[in-house]
């Protein structure tokens, strides 16, 4: 039987960074369900007194989520402008409905950039439906009916094995395999139980082939896809993107730097807090020349702290309140730990002071821009590269002219006053640059809204009425 399950070596290596960074995303309530992020300090003793109190040591530790907070704002920062599209008639339907599941492709793009953002990578696999039919021959309008290609997102732990050959002089990828979780309905349809099955990405003789593997079909379900004309493809229509580069190599997390560090903090502040429960309660001291029985006689309350009762110690009895002095050591190591994690990335979410310049803070946080941006980059060239493997089912062959999908890069306000437009207006006049040239910078500057294209501006400015303007000689008005 196949060993369809089998994991790459890279995948185990970067699997526990992966589990780390996405429970600290998740949060404390997520962080607090796996004992390994904060030790027991006697594992050893395994009573039921130890054990509550360690139970109680996780319940007092503060996890400040800074990890989930930079990706939100980072996420924030590449989305706060709408991505530029511009797709063929064919695969308009992708905008709305990316993945058959009602997913929009800006939706799908913002998964793929948190997901590399959490783990370095992922990927995007075109998939399209079984069709019957001869090869080599345009598929006819019964057969394509109601029939669509798909663009899937696999983060990195559904990516468990994959492989690159060289083929004529260039590696390619020739196997990927796809871990997923399928919801078995009960018997009464009210509960599901996950069922896992891989699907096998296989360039074999230079064919793309599918093979999906479960308990229920040990040596494989295989089906050959193929595009508008019937004729199989020459490549997996699977497409890597990382942090770093979009080949299939395991890049790091931006996010891991953090995510460790905020570990340790969580460690740090349940040792401030259980020190805090335990040496922050004062305790009454008492020494008395009196026996214990006449003790009880003087005190039949007892002792009562901050009572209005007064206590018998006797001729010689002395009574004294201590308190633990506060430790700094600990509360220290946190408030280091904060500022790392402000170093390693965090500093992007944080507001700058009324007094640091808009270019004083470029320059800080450029390191953070250049990560997000080639981020930004290699999942805007992965997708587009899916979109285009949807046009060859869909239109026969991938439009590249026509075939438009960047996400934002501009991170801060690129504000254009008055005079820097109109230098770009003489420039554009002077033929050193383009109309669309203009149009673009207007776009990335914020003073056109960055999803009307060219087009939608030639539209409007031909519906408009003429603009008058005074003539110098008549003093009347002309149309223009």
């Amino acid at each position: 039987m196949p060993n369809y399950s089998a994991t790459r070596q890279e995948y185990n290596d970067a699997l526990p960074s992966w589990r780390l960074v996405k429970r600290c995303v998740a949060g404390a309530r997520e962080v607090r369900k796996h004992d390994e992020y904060l030790p027991m300090p006697d594992p050893t003793n395994q009573s039921a007194e130890n054990l509550e109190r360690y139970r109680q040591l996780k319940k007092r530790a503060m996890f400040l989520n800074v990890t989930g907070r930079t990706r939100t704002g980072l996420l924030g920062a590449v989305f706060r402008k709408t991505a530029e599209v511009q797709l063929p008639t064919g695969v308009q339907y992708l905008l709305e409905n990316a993945s058959g599941d009602g997913t929009s492709l800006e939706q799908l793009s913002k998964e793929a950039v948190g997901e590399c953002l959490d783990t370095g990578r992922g990927g995007f696999l075109t998939d399209y439906p079984k069709l019957e039919g001869e090869s080599g021959r345009p598929r006819t309008a019964a057969e394509s009916a109601g029939n669509q290609a798909w663009v899937h997102h696999y983060p990195a732990e559904s990516i468990v094995n994959w492989r690159e050959d060289v083929v004529q002089g260039r590696k390619r990828l020739t196997l990927v395999v796809l871990r997923e979780l399928i919801n078995k309905p009960s018997e009464d349809g009210f509960t599901f139980d996950p069922v896992e099955q891989y699907r096998a990405l296989f360039l074999e003789g230079g064919v793309y082939k599918q093979r999906v593997y479960s308990e229920d079909a040990p040596e494989g379900a295989e089906s050959i896809p193929a595009d508008q004309a019937g004729n199989a493809f020459g490549h997996i229509p699977f497409h890597f993107y990382g942090a770093e580069n979009n080949d299939a190599a395991v890049d790091k997390g931006p996010l891991e730097d953090i995510a460790d560090v905020n570990i340790l903090h969580y460690g740090n502040s349940a040792t401030v807090e259980e020190a805090g429960f335990i040496s922050s309660q004062p305790t009454l001291f008492m020494t008395t020349s009196i026996t214990p029985e006449d003790f009880a006689k003087f005190n039949p309350n007892g002792v009562h702290i901050g009572s209005r009762r007064g206590i018998n110690l006797g001729a010689q009895g002395s009574a004294t309140m201590l308190q633990a002095k506060e430790t700094q050591l600990a509360l220290e190591l946190m408030r280091d730990k904060q500022d790392q994690m402000l170093m390693i990335g965090a500093r992007i979410v944080q507001k700058g002071g009324g007094a640091e310049t808009a270019e004083a803070v470029r320059i800080r946080y450029s390191s953070d821009n250049s990560v997000l941006g080639t981020i930004a980059g290699n999942v805007s060239e992965a997708l587009k590269l899916a979109i285009l493997d949807a046009e060859r089912f869909m239109i026969g062959q991938p439009d590249l002219a026509g075939t438009v999908f960047w996400l934002n890069q501009e991170f801060f306000d690129e504000a254009m006053d008055a005079q820097m437009i109109l230098a770009q207006v003489q420039l554009w006049q002077q033929g050193i640059i383009a109309k669309r040239d203009l149009r673009t910078n207007l776009r990335q500057a914020g003073t056109i809204e960055s999803d009307r294209t060219d087009d939608d501006i030639d539209d409007d400015i031909e519906a408009q009425p003429p603009v008058a303007t005074s003539d110098p000689v008549t003093g009347g008005e002309d149309e223009q």
